[in-house]
């Protein structure tokens, strides 16, 4: 049976988000034993090569990097000296030929480089959407700086390995914020809130865009420190989650089973990461239909059945419940 990440495992390095993280707090003066306090993380553990970290204590540094730096835009911040990493795995990711190389590299070591979420990709006609979802269990606030750091991250690769500046939308769930001008600063204009995804939308042909920072052997060395092949891996809530959104007649006892468990041990895994089997489920049936019916314009009676609701109506009410909309008020 595969092994998937507990919120609790330790197999993160300081490289990566953990590293530039603590690079911009003490560049702005926040001293290192102050951003470390109460996280569970110390200071020779930075050093240590072998000292692993797991996401609960990622989780917990973030908070109080939140809090210490007291400003707007510290995500947005954060988003950006991330990719500025000089790891073999964010170079993995920075120094390959072509935009659509560079998202395929990151979703293979998304669990090392974004471990905090996980995304789902879609081609339709002339665009490229991605969908992103928690990896664990998150309050909105926290769930929304997140959110605020990766995208960050994605608007300024986008704009290293594209040969143009790349037109990005960008979509959040949360109510539009106070702070909006950091949003426009650090995303651009093409920002929305209160909708019913998170989501990422560009031109599709920006996948096909040339790096010019681009070195095939370079790119091929940095593969090879960085030993791809062992990183490899996905948290528990994202393993479910796939596994919903791929079998419409999945229950809770038939996931239970799937991932060798008990019912009563498989509730309680997820409680530990912060979520239930019904919040996961209605997020995935959420997903696909506003996918099926916004983007593909497939009609209710073809979204209804590939979600498994054989009557209209239900299916109706149960996408009001999920997005507060009617299917119909939706394409409009």
């Amino acid at each position: 049976m595969q092994q998937y990440i507990s919120l609790d495992d330790k197999y993160l390095s300081a490289e990566g988000i953990i590293t530039a993280l603590v690079e911009l707090a003490q560049g702005r003066g926040i001293p290192l034993h102050k951003l470390l306090r109460g996280t569970g993380i110390f200071e020779q553990d930075l050093y240590d090569l072998s000292q692993c970290f797991s996401l609960s204590l990622l989780l917990a540094l973030i908070c109080q990097f939140k809090t210490l730096m007291k400003s707007n835009d510290s995500g947005f911040l954060l988003g950006h000296q991330l990719v500025n990493d000089v790891s073999p795995t964010m170079q993995s990711v920075r120094l390959s030929p072509t935009l659509g190389a560079a998202l395929k590299q990151l979703q293979q070591i998304r669990a090392t480089l974004a471990p905090l979420f996980f995304t789902r990709g879609h081609i339709f006609q002339e665009d490229f959407y991605l969908y992103l979802q928690p990896s664990i269990g998150m309050d909105e606030s926290l769930k929304s700086y997140c959110f605020e750091i990766y995208s960050a991250a994605f608007i300024s690769l986008l704009k290293r390995v594209s040969s143009h500046y790349p037109h990005c939308y960008f979509d959040f769930t949360c109510k539009r914020p106070r702070h909006i001008q950091e949003y426009e600063q650090h995303l651009g204009l093409r920002v929305r809130f209160e909708q019913p995804y998170t989501r990422w939308h560009f031109d599709k042909q920006l996948l096909k865009c040339a790096n010019s920072e681009s070195s095939a052997l370079r790119w091929q060395q940095s593969i090879a420190q960085s030993e791809l092949h062992k990183n490899v891996s996905q948290s528990f809530v994202e393993a479910v989650c796939q596994r919903i959104y791929r079998d419409k007649n999945n229950s809770l006892a038939n996931s239970a089973e799937y991932f060798a468990m008990s019912p009563a041990t498989f509730k309680r895994k997820l409680k530990q990461h912060g979520v239930s089997y019904s919040q996961l489920q209605d997020e995935q049936n959420k997903l696909k239909a506003l996918h099926l019916l916004g983007v593909r314009q497939q009609g209710n009676e073809q979204v209804a059945e590939r979600l498994a609701f054989y009557d209209i109506p239900n299916f109706r009410r149960a996408f009001k419940r999920w997005t507060g909309i009617t299917p119909s008020q939706l394409k409009i």
